[in-house]
């Protein structure tokens, strides 16, 4: 079982008190992945949202092109990122690849026990979504930049996508 000082310094928790961030440690579990481990695919619904703690920029993002044959990496995470956030969103369905390039360890939390305890504790609840909408954002101003430098790569070389 892990314990408050294990996930204290995530920004998805920041603001919590040593309290609850004892409730949330006693959802969470850590695992160690091997190298070409595939976390999640998009379309598929897992219950678990994951946090890297070992390994830095040791899991990349990616979102699949030409139905699946390419793929685009949009993140590499950072030790004490936040990934897989989709349990905690209304529509509970992943939009990208999640892949381990290098050994990984990472802390991951059950969504559903996560949201109950949030349904519990209000307060927590507050604090932990208005993190992850910071997280989101951010996630979602980095992707728009990567995903323009592909655009103008293609308009260099218009062929690129197309089936060899």
């Amino acid at each position: 079982m892990l314990k408050a000082e294990d996930i204290r310094e995530y920004n998805l928790f920041s603001g919590l008190e040593e309290t609850e961030l004892d409730k949330i440690a006693k959802l969470c579990t850590r695992k160690t992945y091997t190298v070409d481990t595939v976390l999640f695919d998009p379309h598929t619904t897992t219950s678990d949202v994951f946090l890297l703690e070992g390994g830095n920029e040791s899991i990349q993002i990616e979102i699949p092109i030409r139905n699946g044959k390419s793929k685009i990496a949009i993140h590499t995470l950072s030790k004490r990122e936040t990934f897989g956030w989709a349990p905690l969103c209304p529509v509970q369905f992943r939009t990208a690849i999640a892949r381990v390039i290098e050994p990984a360890t990472v802390i991951q939390i059950n969504g559903a026990e996560l949201i109950r305890l949030f349904d519990q504790n209000n307060h927590m609840g507050y604090l932990v979504m208005k993190n992850l909408s910071g997280i989101i954002s951010s996630r979602l101003d980095h992707t728009n930049i990567v995903l323009r430098h592909e655009i103008q790569k293609l308009r260099k070389n218009p062929t690129a996508l197309k089936h060899p």
